[in-house]
């Protein structure tokens, strides 16, 4: 089973062209059996393109070109605003395997800062067991508010903490350990982008730490994989999106790396991380 995490930047590459048949062609070429997309505007049908299905929602249109099941949860309270349905925004699901159940879950919010929310999506395998995802997207200015709204994702999560499950998304937080044997590029990050200034103290790099602290495994990190970036537009190789794995599906992981693409020429202004995971009973490897 491979796992994928995407930030689509809402269906536009970093330049501000429209980016759905690229990401069409990411997931199809990575193999990718679940993806976790951030970022999400639904229902858009992308109309610019000129496509004769461009009254097809982009979401599904994904799903149908990819072979996968679709699921979407808006991250804005409904109705947001007065353009819905082309401006609601949030959290998508592609599964090779039928969705038997999702939802969409409001995050803390915390005064000042875009609404975040939680997908949570029951997909049935082929042997007949069900697997829960979880893809989330949390705030891009402040660890605090990070915080925040990790302690209520937890309270979604938790009820499957005896159960292999997988949680994916845009977390926007700094691994402390991406940047062990890296403190000049913590500084010249930091000196890039002012807001950052709070990383160079572990106190500031919480979220990643208090994920693991619960029990989750960094796929990236146990596959000895960290340090490499997933923002394209960061100073320096900087890794914010993440796939963790629960405490029994963990032993299962066989691979974890960051989808590179083409120098110049990516999807989205975020690079996917792909994770395979093994076949797994009671969280140990078959």
């Amino acid at each position: 089973m491979r796992l994928m995490t995407f930030n689509i930047h809402g269906w536009r590459t970093a330049e501000g062209a429209p980016n759905w048949q690229q990401v069409v062609q990411v997931i199809s070429a990575s193999g990718a059996d679940i993806v976790g997309l951030n970022e999400v505007y639904y229902p858009f049908a992308g109309q610019e393109d000129g496509n004769s299905h461009s009254l097809v929602p982009l979401l599904e249109r994904l799903a149908s070109e990819t072979g996968m099941h679709p699921a979407f949860g808006p991250c804005l309270g409904w109705p947001a605003t007065d353009t819905i349905p082309e401006k609601s925004y949030g959290n998508g699901l592609l599964s090779r395997w039928p969705i038997i159940a999702s939802a969409a879950h409001h995050l803390t919010p915390v005064a000042g800062k875009e609404q975040r929310g939680l997908l949570e999506g029951r997909i049935l395998l082929p042997d007949g067991r069900p697997f829960t995802v979880y893809v989330t997207h949390l705030d891009h200015t402040d660890e605090a508010a990070r915080l925040v709204q990790l302690r209520a994702l937890r309270t979604w999560t938790i009820r499957d903490r005896n159960r292999p499950h997988a949680v994916l998304g845009d977390f926007n937080a700094v691994s402390p350990w991406d940047f062990d044997e890296r403190r000049d590029d913590l500084q010249r990050l930091v000196e890039n982008h002012p807001p950052a200034g709070p990383l160079l103290t572990q106190e500031g790099m919480q979220v990643i730490p208090q994920m693991e602290k619960a029990g989750y495994v960094d796929a990236m990190r146990a596959a000895g994989a960290v340090g490499q970036g997933t923002f394209i537009r960061a100073a320096v190789p900087l890794r914010i999106d993440y796939i963790f794995l629960s405490h029994p599906l963990a032993p299962a992981l066989r691979s974890a790396q960051v989808w590179q693409e083409e120098p110049g020429s990516e999807a989205s202004d975020h690079r996917p991380v792909l994770v395979e995971i093994g076949e797994w009973r009671l969280g140990t490897r078959d």
